[in-house]
C-alpha cells in the first residue's frame, strides 16, 4: 500500500516517545544509521533524540524522505 504524506505524519505521530531506528541513504552504497527516541513531531519534520554520545545529540528528518524512500524508519 502506498502511503501519502498525511498518512506518514499520522503514523509517525502515533509513535511519539517510542524507540526508533532510521536508516538514511547517504549516497552510493553508503548508509547512516540512527538509533534514538522520537521526541518531537512538527508539520514538516520529526526530531529524534540520538542514543549515542556523538555530536549532534538530535537529528531531524522530513516526512518526504520517507515517501521518496531516502530513509527507512523502524519502531522498536
Amino acid at each position: 500500500m502506498q502511503m501519502n504524506l498525511p498518512d506518514i505524519r499520522n503514523w509517525i505521530q502515533d509513535h511519539l516517545g517510542s524507540d526508533i531506528k532510521v536508516v538514511e541513504q547517504a549516497g552510493r552504497k553508503r548508509t547512516n544509521e540512527y538509533d534514538g527516541v522520537l521526541v518531537e513531531v512538527f508539520p514538516a519534520v520529526f526530531i529524534v533524540d540520538l542514543d549515542s554520545s556523538e555530536q549532534p545529540a538530535h537529528a531531524s528528518f522530513t516526512y518526504t524522505k520517507i515517501l521518496t524512500k531516502d530513509i527507512q524508519v523502524t519502531f522498536m
